[in-house]
C-alpha cells in the first residue's frame, strides 16, 4: 500500500500560492511548475510549532542523557520559535534546576504550571528549585500539588515529606510517610527511604527512641545506604546518645571513607565522650578542612590532654578567625595554663584577654585564682572584689574574698609575733 503524506492546511495554501505565481498545468491530477533555467528551488517553509516541537524533543533527549547545557539551549531555541510553548518552558525550568540556576528556574516553572499539560514534572522541578532557594513553604505547596496529580509517585511523596519536616508540619509529614508504606511494599530500598524519613521526623519532634527505632529499621532494609547511616548518627547526637552516634559514624566512614563532615562529627562525638586522644586524632586528620568551631573543640581536647601549648596555639587561631563570637577563648586559654599549674602564664593570658574584653569576669576570676596559687593574697583581694558584682561569679568570689582576707590576717599576725 502506497504511503500517504498528510499535508497541513498551511502547506496546501502555500503550494496553491506558488502555483498561481509561477503558473501550473494539470495533467492526470498532477501539478507541475516550470522554473526558469538555472533557478534554485526554495526550501519548504517550516511552521514555528514544528520547529519548536523538534527543539523540545531534542531538549528532552539531552535531559535524559544528562547533557543539561545542551538541553537548555534546545529549550531556548524552542521558545524563540514559539514563545508560549509550555513544554519548552517546563523543560527549560527543569534544565535550570539541574544546572543550579534556581531563581531562573522558578520563573519558567511557574509559567509552565499555568496549564495542565506539563503540570506534574514542572511542579516537581518547581519544588526542587524552591528547596534549593530555601523557600520550604513554597516547596511544600508545589509538592502537594504534584502528589495530588500523581499520588503513586513515591519520590515526590518523599520530597513532600522532607519539605514538611523542614517547616515543622510533622503530623502531615508522618501521614504522607505512613500512606507511602503500602506503595513501597515488597521494595526493601524504597521502604528504607520511607522509614528514614519517619526517623528524621521523630528526631525533630524530640522522640529519640522512636527515631532510633525507625532508623535502625531503615538500616536493616538497606545496610549499604550511607545517608541512612548518617541519619542514625544525627538522631543519636540530637538525643545525646554519643556512643551510638560514634558507632554509626564509623559505619558512615566505612561506606564513605572520604566523608570529611563525618570525620569532624566523629571527632566532636569523641570529645563529648571524653575520648580526647581519639578526638585529637580525628580532627587533625582533616586539619585543612577545620572550621572555627572545630578548632575550638580541638583546642579543648588538647587542653584536656594537658598539651597546653598546642591548645593555646589553637585558641589564638580561633580568636583571630572570629573575635566577636569567640572572646571567651581567652578564658579557656588562661585556664589551660592554670590547670597545668603554670600560674604566671595564666595571669599573662588573663591580662591579654582583658585587653580584648575588659568586662570578662571569667578572666578576672582566673587571674585572682592564679595570684592565690602564687601566694600573692594581697594582690588577689582587689581582683576578686571586681568579680563580686557579676551574678555568675558572685558567690564563689565572696567565698574567695573571705578566705584571702583570713589568710592575710593570719600572715600579719605571724609577722607581728616574729
Amino acid at each position: 500500500m502506497p504511503a500517504h503524506t498528510l499535508r497541513s492546511p498551511l502547506h496546501l495554501i502555500g503550494l496553491a500560492g506558488l502555483c498561481l505565481a509561477l503558473g501550473c498545468s494539470s495533467s492526470r491530477g498532477s501539478v507541475t511548475a516550470n522554473p526558469e533555467p538555472g533557478a534554485a528551488s526554495a526550501p519548504p517553509a517550516v511552521a514555528p510549532a514544528a520547529t519548536a516541537r523538534a527543539h523540545v524533543e531534542a531538549g528532552h533527549d539531552y535531559m535524559n542523557r544528562g547533557l543539561y547545557d545542551d538541553a537548555e539551549r534546545e529549550f531556548r531555541l524552542a521558545l524563540e520559535s514559539e514563545p508560549g510553548n509550555q513544554s519548552a518552558l517546563a523543560g527549560l525550568g527543569r534544565a535550570e534546576v539541574k544546572r543550579g540556576a534556581y531563581t531562573d528556574a522558578v520563573t519558567h516553572l511557574e509559567q509552565a504550571t499555568r496549564t495542565t499539560t506539563q503540570m506534574v514534572s514542572a511542579l516537581r522541578s518547581l519544588g526542587d528549585a524552591y528547596v534549593a532557594l530555601g523557600q520550604m513553604d513554597k516547596a511544600a505547596t508545589a509538592y502537594r500539588e504534584a502528589v495530588a496529580l500523581t499520588p503513586n509517585d513515591l519520590d515526590t511523596r518523599l520530597s513532600l515529606a522532607t519539605s514538611l519536616t523542614e517547616i515543622g508540619e510533622y503530623d502531615e509529614a508522618i501521614s504522607v510517610c505512613n500512606s507511602s508504606l503500602r506503595l513501597g511494599k515488597g521494595q526493601p530500598k524504597t521502604l528504607a527511604r520511607i522509614y528514614q524519613r519517619l526517623g528524621e521526623v521523630s528526631a525533630r519532634q524530640g522522640s529519640t527512641p522512636e527515631a532510633m527505632s525507625f532508623y535502625y529499621h531503615a538500616a536493616e532494609l538497606n545496610s549499604e545506604d550511607v545517608t541512612i547511616a548518617r541519619g542514625v548518627a544525627s538522631a543519636a547526637v540530637r538525643g545525646g546518645l554519643y556512643a551510638e552516634a560514634a558507632t554509626s559514624l564509623n559505619r558512615v566512614l566505612l561506606l564513605a571513607p572520604l566523608d570529611v563532615a563525618a570525620k569532624k562529627q566523629l571527632a566532636w562525638v569523641n570529645f563529648k565522650l571524653e575520648r580526647y586522644p581519639n578526638a585529637i586524632h580525628d580532627y587533625e586528620a582533616v586539619g585543612d578542612s577545620l572550621g572555627t568551631a572545630d578548632r575550638y573543640y580541638l583546642a579543648q581536647a588538647y587542653a584536656k590532654s594537658a598539651k597546653v601549648d598546642r591548645a593555646v596555639e589553637l585558641y589564638r587561631q580561633v580568636a583571630r578567625l572570629d573575635p566577636q563570637n569567640y572572646k571567651g577563648v581567652y578564658c579557656n586559654m588562661a585556664y589551660a595554663y592554670y590547670e597545668a599549674n603554670r600560674y604566671q602564664r595564666a595571669i599573662e593570658a588573663a591580662r591579654e584577654g582583658l585587653r580584648e574584653d575588659s568586662s570578662s569576669a571569667c578572666l578576672r576570676f582566673c587571674w585572682a585564682q592564679a595570684l592565690d596559687k602564687l601566694g600573692k593574697h594581697d594582690e588577689a583581694i582587689p581582683v576578686f572584689e571586681t568579680v563580686v558584682a557579676d551574678p555568675a561569679y558572685a558567690e564563689p568570689a565572696k567565698r574567695e574574698l573571705e578566705r584571702q582576707r583570713r589568710i592575710v590576717r593570719l600572715l600579719k599576725t605571724k609577722e607581728r609575733g616574729n
